[in-house]
């Protein structure tokens, strides 16, 4: 709106110039249509005329350049038949009276002229009837495009306008002659006060000496001044503010010098009759033709206070931010930084403002995890957030900012370092987590001690293993369990993994005596799709899947020298990547390993690493075989039998069978316990026999071999005889390889080997 009546203002101003230097009426309309169609106006065609004569001759058409043809009116109102009221100019002609038109598409009160008015691409359209002096009923007629809709102001100062030209026209006809002196620019005052009046703001022409030729009432209220005192007496520069009149002096001069560039609208400030002070929006056109210039002024009073005000709030809230020890910052919908405070741009160390500010402020490559998105829908969040950049914890609170529509355009955080509280809570919060698994330890030692988990037993030594599966439970790291085969290891490892923090996470258990040396490292670092023949899709590995949880390393003296630097590397910190892989995975284990070898012997052997050893051997629990926790026999009989009843009736255990049980060595510890009671419950009996005939010593004693029958060659010979101390040396060692391989002085891979040739499986 505020375009359109700049351009309506000037227009206005070419138009009085028309009227005062116009020596005849043709020219007066001529220039007139000219100005109305021009580039710089808002209407695509104007032509001015009246209806046709009485003898029947075309109308009187007049428009710049000859632009009948642009005109959709002539097909309807001149020739034979004519339809006096078929268009906009035919009723406002008949009747004496403006005819608008906004949207020609959709007016269907004139079929014919609509269809050429469309066809020539016009959408609006206004008739304006000429002062009737000049005796017939001529008439301006405007066209526009594009969806243009004509406002009541606009309609009211073509009004002035049209009158305007019906009183020249007629001055003109009585033979005046030409207006080209001030003196007949004031016997037309009526002609052009309309106008000058209906501008909307203060106006007044000023002459090359600054004197003001005409004001209008605006201009009046604004500074005190009746027109009789200040048109043709009083200067421009008397009203201007004494801070800005050299100012105001180089715009007056400078613009009627040719090629100056001067600004045609700015800020100023005038004083009124009673000297008050009043700020001035004003824009300033030269009168083409004249060496005068006509201004108009809209008094922003109320909003230089208002800024003023603004800015001393301003001047205020800076004092605050100045001195505010904790950082304020604003940032727009794109997360861009609009504003930050001293005290944050002294820790950024610059002016970071137009950056993003999860990258500056927090050291992120997208947008902070806790940047709700509540806030950009209009609501306050407050929150707790600990800073990836500098791990420090922080307050903050971050506010919407609404525009005049209630749309969040920006977002004001105010943040507070709370790190020393935090550390505090947390101190706390670790004493009384603390104190809670204190309390539960204490209240495990004391129920039921004679079953820990899944692990039965009361005996003395067994009470001691219970303490340290608490103690190793307490803490996150890495245990080493000692027992002979059946002993109940993994039981250990999963009742420390149930009571430790990562309970909620994996138990992985790895038997690595069964892993073959050829596959070891993909089995427990994964491998990638295509790392090998085979691999036709991405595997995890035992690091992967046991990530913050427990990975339980059975047979841990069975892992080669080479995987124990692998393993070290990733559990030390330093990561591992998969088979065919690039990327460094770092898991979060801990390990429960778990042996029945002497790892000190191995360390001594060059078979582990020292470093390595020391690495998973930092809380050793021992179990104690079954032949020395005999007192616990009974215990563990009736736990089997309960489980393998199955609520079955199952024949009571003779004291001549518990008898033979104590004095039984057990070589296969709980195990084997496990699978004889599961015997009886299925076959009624127990082979007591069998039992006795074995010595308690026995199975540290090395069992003959049989030679092979005579008859055969040397060769065969040799390989039975080998095929019989390897399979011995196996069942000897319940089928554990890497045992087996030590006792026979051979390397794994070599016992692998001839296991493959003799195929013992």
């Amino acid at each position: 709106m505020d375009d359109r009546r700049a351009q309506n203002h000037r227009a206005y101003i070419s138009f009085l110039n028309i009227l005062i230097h116009s020596q005849t009426e043709d020219e007066l309309v001529y220039k007139l249509c000219l100005l109305l169609s021009s580039k710089e106006s808002v209407y695509d065609y104007a032509w001015v005329g009246g209806p046709p004569t009485a003898d029947g001759e075309l109308m009187s058409v007049r428009a710049g350049d000859g632009l009948e043809a642009s005109c959709p009116d002539l097909s309807v109102i001149r020739g034979d038949g004519a339809d006096e009221r078929g268009c906009p100019a035919s009723i406002a002609m008949a009747d004496r009276r403006t005819c608008l038109v906004q949207n020609i598409a959709t007016d269907y009160n004139f079929s014919l002229w609509r269809e050429e008015a469309l066809k020539r691409g016009y959408s609006a359209a206004v008739s304006l009837l000429i002062s009737p002096e000049i005796g017939v009923p001529w008439v301006i007629t405007l066209y526009a495009s594009g969806g243009y809709l004509f406002d009541a102001e606009e309609l009211n100062l073509l009004g002035v306008l049209a009158r305007g030209v019906g009183e020249a026209v007629h001055k003109l006809r009585l033979g005046d002659g030409r207006l080209r002196s001030m003196e007949a620019l004031t016997k037309s005052e009526k002609m052009y006060r309309a106008v000058f009046e209906n501008t909307g703001t203060g106006t007044i022409i000023i002459d090359h000496e600054m004197t003001i030729l005409f004001s209008n009432e605006r201009f009046e209220a604004m500074v005190g001044y009746t027109r009789e005192e200040i048109d043709n007496r009083m200067k421009w520069s008397q009203f201007v503010a004494p801070e800005d009149l050299d100012r105001m002096q180089r715009y007056h001069y400078g613009r009627r010098k040719p090629g100056a560039d001067i600004p045609i609208e700015y800020e100023c400030r005038i004083h009124d009759k009673a000297k008050n002070l009043t700020y001035i929006y004003m824009k300033v056109g030269m009168i083409p033709g004249t060496m005068n210039s006509i201004a108009s002024f809209m008094d922003i009073t109320e909003r230089k206070l208002a800024e003023n005000s603004l800015r001393q709030s301003e001047a205020k809230l800076s004092a605050i931010l100045t001195t505010f020890e904790g950082f304020i910052y604003i940032i727009t919908t794109d997360r861009r930084l609009e504003f930050i405070n001293r005290t944050l741009e002294e820790r950024i160390g610059r002016n970071a403002v137009g950056e993003l500010c999860h990258k500056v402020i927090y050291g992120l490559d997208t947008p902070c995890p806790w940047c709700t998105e509540k806030v950009f829908t209009g609501e306050t969040v407050r929150q707790e957030v600990k800073s990836p950049k500098e791990d420090r914890w922080y307050f903050a609170v971050r506010t919407p900012i609404f525009d005049t529509d209630r749309r969040v355009i920006k977002v004001q955080s105010i943040v507070m370092d709370i790190t020393d509280r935090k550390l505090t809570e947390e101190a706390i919060a670790a004493s009384a987590k603390h104190l809670r698994k204190g309390n539960l330890r204490l209240r495990s030692t004391i129920r039921e001690r004679y079953k820990f988990g899944d692990i039965v037993g009361k005996s003395e030594v067994m009470q001691e293993v219970y303490e340290l599966i608490l103690n190793a439970a307490a803490t996150n790291v890495h245990v080493m369990v000692y027992g002979e085969s059946g002993t109940g290891k993994e039981l250990v490892a999963r009742a420390i993994h149930r009571m430790s923090d990562r309970s909620s996470k994996p138990f992985v258990p790895v038997n690595c005596g069964a892993i073959s040396e050829s596959i070891i490292e993909s089995e427990f670092f994964g491998y990638k799709k295509g790392a090998f023949t085979g691999a036709s899709a991405d595997k995890k590995g035992f690091l992967d899947i046991a990530d913050e949880g427990t990975l339980f390393l059975d047979e841990i003296g069975e892992i080669g020298l080479n995987m124990q630097v692998k393993l070290l590397r990733a559990i030390e910190g330093s990561g591992y990547t998969p088979v065919g892989g690039t990327l460094v995975r770092k898991p979060n284990i801990r390990i429960v390993a778990a042996t029945n070898r002497n790892l000190k012997e191995l360390v001594h052997k060059g078979l582990m690493r020292e470093d390595f050893y020391y690495r998973v051997h930092i809380i050793p629990i021992k179990l104690p075989p079954l032949r020395k926790r005999k007192d616990d026999l009974p215990l563990l009989i009736d736990h089997f039998l309960s489980m393998y009843a199955d609520g079955r009736e199952v024949a009571p255990i003779t004291g001549r069978i518990l008898a033979a049980f104590t004095r039984y060595h057990w070589p296969g510890n709980i195990r084997e316990l496990q699978n004889v009671l599961k015997r009886y419950v299925t076959l009624r009996k127990v082979d007591f026999m069998e039992l006795m005939e074995v010595d308690t010593k026995a199975g540290e004693a090395e069992e003959e071999v049989a030679l092979p029958d005579a008859g055969i060659g040397l060769t065969a010979a040799v390989e039975a005889f080998e095929r019989k101390v390897i399979e011995n040396a196996l069942e000897k060692t319940r089928w554990q390889k890497g045992r087996a391989a030590e006792i026979l002085g051979i390397h794994r891979k070599t016992l692998f080997t001839k296991m493959r040739k003799y195929e013992l499986k």
